[in-house]
């Protein structure tokens, strides 16, 4: 018999490299289900709870402030004594923040929770470094495309699951339902992880890693490359400007049009599925036609027309045709930013630059939440749109200029990592 043969016949034997990435976007997915099912219930449940903006903005802005820190130092562990007990340990820390949100009102607690599960959001991070760990190098952008298709899914799943749970009447208790359901993904995710998932990388390994969140030689690249500056510049105020509408489109859908929490859900899942429509589907086709460096500067216009757009928005026969505009634009720019940073960094580097972008979107997510709370509170739910807009306005006069950059001065006069 065959050793590929005796492989295949031993029950005992690991999963091959499809089986461990099956299995890791499997974890993922349902990871993702517990994430998207609460973001858009939280704000909503603070503001039940009876905080001010500026606390519910600390809420918002604890996870990415927590995760900034945390996600480096989860990664270097990983890269020192393995994937698998990093992802245990912080799949538990998830867990259990949803547990305390669950049963608290407290803020102290909430925020206790939300900085826990924050500490515990490198699980992410770590997960797609195994993925690169058991992917051979000519499949990694494949495989990188599937976790981006399972962020779509989870974006689309999670919040229409939400919708439906805040319907069941429990009485007051009613929005503490989405939060169990939540812990018990998160369990399932780490119960799948301790029982089945095979280690990628052995405690002690010497092999480098491509997808760490943030290291000196990302920093040190970008630091070299002024193309490269403005192509994160232009990607974190791309974020920024998309997180104030994260941070606030509950809220602003209870004030301005006096939806409900299940109400607000299922908006959350029809954008999600048009921005996965448009990641999934239309961009494939027209980056063929048109190109990234075209498209990232539509996507960015057709956003901020969305933004304008969603600050009048007073019915649901406006909220929806407005929604696919913003959904699209999205769709359009996120992935083109993406795809223009890693063709202008060499393969030897590029995960180290994606780290540092990673790195510089969290921190602008972390910076917006709390300040487009506050403009919400105090001027009004068209306010965040508004500064929204100017942010991603910003990021189309930077990018406009990485750009032409890039055109001046293209790959194959640097010599990245070579």
């Amino acid at each position: 018999m065959s050793q590929v043969d005796k492989s295949q016949s031993d029950p005992q034997s690991p999963p091959s490299s499809k089986g461990r990435l099956r299995l890791i976007l499997l974890i993922l997915l349902v990871d993702l289900l517990g994430f998207t099912l609460v973001v858009p219930l939280l704000p909503r449940y603070a503001d039940l709870a009876g905080f001010s903006p500026t606390r519910i903005g600390m809420l918002m802005s604890a996870y990415p402030f927590c995760q900034l820190f945390a996600g480096p130092i989860l990664g270097r562990l990983s890269d020192r004594y393995g994937r698998k007990p990093v992802l245990v340990a912080s799949q538990m820390g998830t867990t259990i923040s949803f547990l305390i949100l669950a049963f608290t009102k407290q803020f102290e607690f909430m925020l206790l929770a939300r900085m826990l599960d924050g500490a515990s959001g490198g699980n992410i991070l770590v997960a797609q470094s195994y993925v690169a760990d058991v992917t051979p190098p000519k499949d990694r952008a494949k495989s990188f495309g599937m976790i981006g298709m399972v962020f779509g899914m989870g974006f689309i799943l999670g919040p229409t699951l939400g919708g439906f749970l805040s319907g069941i009447d429990l009485g007051p208790n009613s929005l503490r339902l989405p939060f169990l359901v939540a812990a018990m993904f998160s369990m399932i995710a780490w119960i799948i992880v301790a029982i089945k998932l095979p280690e990628s990388r052995p405690a002690g390994s010497n092999q480098g890693t491509e997808s760490r969140v943030i290291g000196r030689e990302g920093v040190r690249t970008v630091m070299r490359d002024h193309r490269l500056q403005l192509l994160i510049l232009s990607s974190a105020l791309l974020i920024m400007g998309w997180s104030s509408l994260e941070g606030t489109f509950s809220l602003f859908l209870k004030r301005r049009m006096g939806y409900t929490p299940g109400q607000a859900s299922w908006a959350f899942a029809f954008l999600g599925f048009v921005g996965a429509f448009g990641q999934g589907f239309l961009i494939r086709r027209l980056v063929v036609r048109f190109g990234e460096k075209k498209l990232v500067v539509a996507g960015m216009c057709t956003l901020i027309v969305g933004f304008l757009m969603l600050s009048q928005v007073n019915m649901t026969a406006l909220l929806l045709p407005t929604l696919v505009v913003v959904g699209l634009g999205q769709g359009m720019a996120n992935p083109s930013m993406t795809s223009l940073v890693s063709r202008s960094s060499g393969p030897a580097v590029q995960g180290a630059v994606f780290g540092a972008m990673t790195s510089a979107q969290t921190f602008a997510r972390m910076l917006n939440y709390s300040f487009a709370n506050q403009l919400l509170g105090r001027f009004g739910e068209a306010a965040p749109f508004y500064t929204g807009a100017l942010a991603l306005v910003l990021g189309l006069i930077v990018v406009r200029l990485a750009i032409r950059r890039l055109n001046a001065d293209p790959l194959d006069s640097h010599s990245h990592g070579a």
